[in-house]
């Protein structure tokens, strides 16, 4: 039997077991926008089911990062990744183009509205939950494992928004389980995610800043693969739901 055993932050040792989906998540910037050079935030990451995790992203990642990214230290994150060779490049491409694992983000900016009391984190956190159901049309999993990287402040308030949630999957509904997982933990899964949502968070301050064309590293993770595979939302607007 395939399974993952995971040191979470607390010391304890969670087993997933194979059939458990899990989301790997991580956040860029602020919830009140408070960096006037990156007025977004946003969380998401990417999600795999454990049996395939080896298969998609440890080994093809861990091979990736020695033979093309040697004079980097773990853990990568994605602003280790600026300024790549055409072969750096080709190696990230070729990852992120071939290896058919989930990819999710959301992002919102000081340009979103909203009409409700909610922050954006709470926000953010529904709109994941939306994204996860999304993608998880595509899989069969008996449990959801989210795994968050530890982090001063935003990691409370995600766990809170989070908690006790639970999602359908067909006709049953199943808990969400979360852990936080320690900074310096060298995890190809929260690599990948720390580049996902940055790349996604990027995109988003590209496109407030009034440009009109796409950057490449956003269309080689959300756009160059089956669609089935990602779910991305940026939040223009919240309204109020209108009572009948």
């Amino acid at each position: 039997m395939i399974e993952i055993i995971l040191d979470l932050k607390n010391g304890e040792k969670k087993r997933l077991p194979e059939n458990t989906f899990v989301v790997a998540v991580d956040d860029t910037g602020h919830e009140e926008f408070k960096d006037p050079n990156y007025q977004v935030f946003g969380i998401g990451g990417c999600a795999f089911l454990v049996r395939d995790y080896q298969r998609l992203i440890e080994r093809p990642w861990n091979y990736m990062c020695q033979h093309f990214f040697p004079d980097i230290g773990r853990p990568i994150h994605a602003t280790d990744l600026r300024n790549l060779s055409s072969t750096q490049h080709g190696a990230f491409k070729h990852f992120f183009e071939k290896f058919e694992f989930f990819r999710i983000a959301v992002t919102a900016s000081v340009k979103s509205e909203k009409e409700v009391e909610a922050n954006f984190i709470e926000i953010a956190g529904a709109s994941l939950l939306q994204r996860i159901c999304e993608i998880g049309e595509w899989a069969e999993f008996d449990r959801l494992f989210i795994l968050f990287e530890e982090s001063e402040r935003i990691e409370m308030k995600v766990l809170q928004s989070l908690s006790g949630k639970k999602i359908k999957q067909n006709s049953k509904e199943i808990k969400i389980e979360l852990g936080l997982i320690p900074k310096s933990a060298s995890i190809p899964a929260m690599e990948v995610a720390d580049i996902i949502i940055h790349t996604a968070g990027a995109q988003t301050k590209s496109r407030i800043s009034g440009k009109k064309e796409v950057r490449k590293d956003f269309e080689i993770i959300f756009r160059n693969v089956d669609n089935r595979l990602v779910s991305f939302a940026e939040i223009t607007r919240i309204e109020k739901t209108k009572s009948l």
